[in-house]
């Protein structure tokens, strides 16, 4: 008697272990398609994000060639300056930007524009600054003039916070005589024979409250080149590809220019890297 109780037992026992097992199987299969139903939606997710993605990217090369539309560099038909330019976005839209424009007067304009911070809001910051410059170029006829009507124009899109360093560099091609107007940048550069000079900013960068900024005219006309640029040449530490291409170098050595106008076109970096460099032909 005794063993069939122990018998009805140990089955009732192992009934239990195998109703047990029959809902930890359920619940693990209901787990099973609860994942299979959560990696379902994190594949549409994944993908709707790609499309979005691609859509982004689209929409910034799209951007892209409307800003680099606007770039403008007179010097390829004037006879008494060249140029090299270095110009390397550390994304697809720039923060930075610089154009070569001849004035009504005859005098060269050269500048470079550099908006706080990266990505899309700069660049829209940069674009509007730089294509209004371009809208006023036909209607000034002097670099006075243009300073006085851009600044004004500039400060009612510029937000709170938002700032654009600048170097604007106004060239008179029959004297060689230099004014230009400057905030935020580093030194620009002339050469002089074997000498190397440097002027710093005369301005603050520009933001929603400043002033129109001052113009400094130099009355040095034996210059032979001219080198300006932003902050991106000089403060990527970490980066090993710059450090033989130091402004004061890069105005002394035309091929060595020619070589960084190479490598950085290569490379990638944290900033948007510009430069500009004027030679006069002598001709």
């Amino acid at each position: 008697m005794q063993n069939n109780n122990d018998l009805e037992a140990l089955i009732e026992k192992y009934k239990k272990k195998s109703n047990r097992i029959d809902k930890i199987i359920k619940q693990s299969d209901k787990q099973q398609n609860a994942l299979m139903r959560l990696n379902e939606q994190i594949t549409l997710q994944k993908e709707e994000l790609n499309k979005l993605h691609s859509y982004n990217i689209e929409q910034q090369n799209i951007a892209k060639e409307k800003i680099d539309a606007v770039i403008f560099n007179v010097l390829d038909e004037n006879q008494a300056l060249n140029s090299q330019i270095i110009y390397k976005p550390s994304d697809i839209l720039s923060g930075d930007f610089y154009s070569i424009y001849k004035l009504n007067d005859g005098t060269i304009l050269a500048y470079i524009l550099d908006g706080q911070g990266h990505g899309i809001s700069p660049a829209l910051t940069i674009f509007a600054a730089s294509s209004t410059i371009s809208s006023l170029i036909p209607l000034v006829d002097n670099f006075e003039e243009l300073t006085k009507k851009l600044f004004p124009m500039i400060q009612k899109f510029l937000g709170e916070i938002e700032q654009i360093s600048y170097t604007m560099i106004n060239i008179d091609t029959k004297t060689s005589k230099i004014k230009y107007l400057s905030g935020g940048t580093y030194p620009f550069l002339l050469k002089l024979g074997d000498e190397i000079k440097t002027f710093k900013a005369n301005n603050l960068p520009f933001m929603n409250f400043s002033t129109i900024p001052a113009i400094k005219e130099l009355e040095i006309t034996n210059w032979d080149t001219l080198l300006f640029y932003t902050d991106g040449l000089v403060e990527e530490d970490d980066n090993d590809t710059l450090k033989t291409f130091s402004p004061d170098k890069l105005i002394l050595d035309a091929e060595l220019f020619e070589k960084a106008q190479v490598t950085v076109k290569q490379n990638s970096y944290e900033d948007d890297i510009t430069v500009v460099k004027l030679i006069k032909t002598h001709n």
